[in-house]
Order: C-alpha cells, then structure tokens, then sequence
C-alpha cells in the first residue's frame, strides 16, 4: 500500500505566492532598469520624464495610420498607376522603416544612455539592416552586384578610374613656374585631408589609449604599403605616407582628440535636470550637454597583461584595420566614387556603430568576475558586419588584381608572424612556469 502525506494547501499557497511576488518584482525592475539607471545620473526630469516613459501601443497605433497612408490600403485605385520598380522600392524602404521602429521601441538597451537609450536601440537596427543589405549583396554576382548599386544611387554602376597618389613624388618640380612645390600643394589641400584628421579625433575619443591609437596609426599604413601593388589609391609618396598622413594629420588628430578626453574625464559632473538650471544659458548647456556621455569611463586595455590579453588587444587593432581596408576595396569593386555619399553614410554608420562597441568590448577584456562571458549585440554585429564585408572584396575581387605581391613583402610578413607566434609560445610557457611555481 502506498501510503501519501496529506496536502499542504497553506504551504503551497505560499509558494505561490512567493514565487508570484519574485515575477512581478523581476518584471518591474527590469521594466523600470532604464529609468532607474537614468535617475542616477539626473536623466530623469519633470521636463523630459514624458521621453522615457513606454509609449508602445501608441506608436503602434501611429505607425499602423503611417501603413494605411503609404500603402493605400483604402484607395488602392490610387496605386494602380506605379510601376512594379517604384512599388518594390517603396515596399523595402517601408519593410526597413518597420524594423527600424520596433528595433527603437522593443530592441535590446546597450551599456550608453545618451542622448537616449531609444537611440543606440535605433542603430542597433541600422546595423541589422546593414548585415542583411551586405548579406543579400555577397550571393549576387559582380556584374550584377555594381548594377544594384543604381537602386541606390543612380550616378554608380558605371567604371571609374582609381586616382594614384605616387605618380609623382617629386616635393620640387622646376618645369612648373607657376607652382614648384605643386605636388606638395595638392596632397596638402586634398578635401581629404580634414577628413583624415577629424577621423583619428572620433577613433581617439573612442578607444581612448594614446600607445593604441599609435599601433593603428603605423599599423593602417603598413596595410596601405603592403596593398599598394592591388589599389592604385594606396600608391602614395614616402613624404605623404610618412610625414603628412602619420606625422601631421594622425597625430594632430590623437592629439586633439586625447586632450578632448582629458578635458572631459577632468570634470566634475553634476547631471541635475533642465527644469532646475538657474537661467536660460544653464538649460541651453544642460540640453547640450546631453549629447555628450554621462561619463567618462577609463579604458584599461593593458595589452601586456598576459599573452591572452595581447591577443584580445591585437585582434581589436586588426578588426579596426580590416573595416578600414574594406572601405577601399568596397568602393574599387563596387564602382563607387569617393566623394559619392553612400562612402559618407557607411562611414557614419560604423562611427555610430563603433560607439557602443568599443564600450562593450572593453567591458568584456575588464569583467573578470564572470568566469564565463559573452561579448555584446553591438561587438557581435560589428564583428559580423566586418566579416560579410571582406567576403564581399574576397568574391567581387576575384580576376581584378592580376598583380601578385611582391616577395620581400610576403617574407616580410610570414617573418612578422612567426616571430610574433613564438614570442606568444614563449610568454605563454613563462607565465605557465611561474604559476606551476607558485603552486608548489
């Protein structure tokens, strides 16, 4: 016979009751994690509450009115008349337009919250509609792939020819009386010159670690001497590489932009709310203000922490150089210009996708308590964004570089790489040594 204790209603209601209290607990903190972590830093205002409070079902209800609108869903007479190119444009653009407002209502938080959280979840989407605009592009074929690029500019798909920088390298040219130091001038006056230094000012404020910023600075030009004899762009003078791209334009911009930072990490922040600021000026700086970060958090890289560490560090630089890289062979295999304003967008895109990530990998390399860990959405969107991208140059590539490389640079690098192997080999057997050590 088996015999069965009597029931516990009390102890089960209990319980219940508990782990109910738990769920509404764990639902309410994480409904209310934003506003929280926002109030500490004197986001949260009576002039601005409204901005962080959930609106979801009314800007479900908008953005269904919005459909309704563009589609013509009650008039579809009035649509009748659009050719079939037209209506798909219209349906991809509004296809993305609806991703993009659910990744702003319901996309996950990152670790920044300024100017607002519902911000960085708006690029985090842009990232995903990018990975999946690259994605679609890699299983099309070249010349299919350069007439696509139409849909999105009309001035593409037609061949351009790649400007050389190194054609004449000459600082002095006496036959032009006009102007003998012409090829100086014009490398000097380049439209891309402020662009190159405004470029290291963002990476400086971004990685924040002057040494790192040097490793990129040196590193991009070796890529650039090492890729020259395929790009023609990448065929510069020793006096531009040298002196104008490292010595004056790089370090001008890490200058500027280290001094930006310490300028910022040197300040006491108070974060009161606008409504509270004494006058006008107080609430124009406060509004300003919010366009900057909350805080100025110290970024410890310390590459010579350990051989794992260096190759966290080493793999970030080498990240950071492919995207840069794919910028050239992107715009050479796709037929697109330089001054065309897709460069531009894809260029403001990764800074803005760069933010975040920098912050999230970082976070990750100084997290030890967690024995395991996971790198965050924004580092795994750029790591996948970066990856799509250089099989996009490997298969558009492929016949456009009949040029081999040359053999000095082939043993220069397989050198680099094996001393660079056994240096690791060597620290990683030195450290085991020391711990084994330690143990007896």
């Amino acid at each position: 016979m088996i015999l069965l204790e009597p029931l516990n209603v009390d102890g089960l209601m209990a319980v219940n009751g508990q782990m109910k209290s738990r769920r509404r607990e764990y639902a309410n903190s994480q409904e209310d994690n934003d506003v929280k972590l926002l109030s500490y830093f004197g986001e949260v205002d009576p002039w601005t509450a409204w901005a962080y409070k959930p609106r979801t079902i009314s800007l479900l209800l908008l953005g269904t009115c919005l459909l309704i609108w563009a589609s013509g869903v009650l008039n579809p007479e009035s649509s009748a008349d659009t050719d079939r190119v037209t209506s798909v444009k219209r349906g991809v653009w509004a296809m993305i337009a609806v991703f993009l407002a659910y990744s702003l209502l319901q996309a996950p938080s990152t670790v920044l919250i300024r100017p607002h959280p519902a911000i960085w979840r708006l690029v985090h989407g842009m990232a995903v509609v990018y990975l999946v605009a690259l994605t679609f592009l890699l299983f099309q074929n070249r010349d299919d792939a350069r007439q696509f690029m139409k849909y999105l500019h009309p001035d593409l798909g037609v061949e351009l020819p790649e400007r050389s920088y190194g054609a004449d390298c000459r600082i002095y040219v006496p036959e032009n009386p006009k102007n003998r130091f012409k090829n100086v001038y014009e490398t000097l006056f380049d439209e891309f010159v402020l662009a190159h230094i405004f470029g290291w000012w963002g990476k400086a404020i971004m990685i924040r670690n002057q040494p790192l910023l040097w490793v990129l600075s040196i590193g991009f030009e070796l890529m650039e001497l090492t890729f020259r004899h395929m790009l023609p762009n990448f065929n510069e003078c020793w006096w531009d590489s040298i002196i104008l791209d490292i010595l004056i334009c790089n370090w001008f911009g890490i200058w500027a932009g280290m001094h930006t930072v310490r300028y910022f990490d040197g300040k006491t922040y108070e974060w009161v709310g606008i409504s509270r600021q004494p006058n006008i000026m107080g609430k124009v700086k406060r509004t300003l203000g919010q366009f900057t970060p909350a805080r100025w958090d110290k970024d410890e890289w310390h590459p010579l922490l350990g051989p794992w560490r260096f190759v966290q560090v080493l793999s970030l630089c080498i990240v950071f150089m492919t995207v840069e890289l794919n910028t050239f062979f992107l715009k050479f295999c796709l037929w697109i210009p330089p001054r065309n304003p897709l460069i531009i967008y894809r260029l403001v895109l990764w800074w803005l996708i760069a933010i975040p990530t920098i912050r999230e990998y970082n976070t990750y390399l100084q997290d030890s308590r967690k024995p395991v860990k996971k790198v965050g959405a924004f580092c795994w969107l750029s790591l996948a964004i970066c990856i799509v991208e250089l099989l996009i140059c490997i298969k558009f590539g492929h016949g456009l570089f009949p040029n081999p490389m040359p053999k000095w640079l082939v043993m220069l690098w397989t050198s680099v790489g094996s001393v660079l192997s056994i240096f690791l080999l060597v620290w990683t057997w030195q450290n085991h040594r020391s711990m084994v050590r330690k143990r007896l």
